[in-house]
């Protein structure tokens, strides 16, 4: 009976995970950003159109491969320190404690990944902030519309032919590129922080620590100089992301119930209380 607890729990997780994904998914594929206009004289809309240093696919590539490594390895030796929740079996087959507790942690880490996602991609059809590149994309022509009276231009047509690009250029608040950086690296930091200490050295836990905000501020950075988005939707993005990782890393993954597993040091001994004379 136990074993079926633990096979339908996985398939839940699953089911949930899929919840969370299909509107993600639907989202980029289907629905239609918001048409936001301009003013003629908005010179943060007039930067040149560059490729993106850093794309999609790398980014999530790199991010999913640099948490799972992280925590399987980090598992595995907790294991092999008797440290680690304990063999389970799953089907009538045993599985490693290693392996269990990095496929709860990769799995609660994705889910996190996807809520996060979903928040600043949706945020992202509902605003339509135009991107820094939006001139030399669209290349507008503004109608004699009543609309536009004012300045602010709300008719006009693109003489642009690139669908994608004209899609994509109204996408830019907040950046979900810097939103999936600063949430991988937070989740590191504080997964690293609860279970990866080492009597070795004081400094390289922090130093790793340190590198993975570096390369999260790099992305966020780099979107600003690729004319992807303005510097405002990339300190949202790092915003939102900073906030999904310790929420999911607080009260999904709940660090708690690792407090009696972490300690890789030896504890310090207890000082005998003395005898109090009546």
């Amino acid at each position: 009976m136990a074993v079926d607890r633990i096979i339908w729990k996985m398939i839940l997780d699953f089911v949930v995970l899929a919840c969370v994904a299909a509107p993600l998914l639907i989202l980029l594929l289907v629905a239609e950003p918001y048409h936001r206009g301009y003013f003629a004289d908005d010179q943060t809309l007039m930067l040149p159109y560059k490729h993106q240093t850093i794309s999609e696919v790398l980014l999530a590539g790199l991010g999913f491969a640099f948490i799972i490594v992280t925590v399987l390895l980090t598992e595995y030796i907790l294991d092999k320190k008797g440290l680690g929740v304990g063999e389970k079996f799953v089907s009538g087959s045993l599985v490693p404690g290693w392996l269990w507790a990095g496929y709860s942690t990769i799995g609660i880490y994705t889910f996190g990944a996807a809520c996060q996602q979903l928040t600043s991609n949706s945020a992202k059809y509902v605003i339509g902030r135009l991107r820094p590149h939006f001139f030399d994309v669209c290349n507008p022509i503004p109608s004699s519309s009543s609309q536009n009276a004012g300045g602010y231009i709300q008719d006009f047509t693109c003489q642009g032919t690139d669908a994608a690009r004209l899609k994509d250029m109204r996408l830019s608040f907040p950046s979900a590129h810097s939103s999936f950086a600063m949430y991988t690296a937070v989740f590191f930091i504080l997964y690293v922080q609860v279970k990866g200490k080492w009597r070795g050295s004081k400094l390289l836990r922090h130093a790793a620590q340190f590198l993975a905000l570096m390369g999260a501020w790099y992305v966020g950075l780099s979107r600003v100089v690729d004319h992807m988005h303005h510097w405002s939707d990339v300190a949202v993005g790092f915003a939102v992301g900073a906030l999904y990782a310790v929420v999911v890393f607080v009260y999904v993954l709940k660090p708690a119930k690792f407090a009696s597993t972490v300690r890789w040091e030896n504890p310090a001994p207890e000082i005998p209380r003395p005898v109090l004379s009546r």
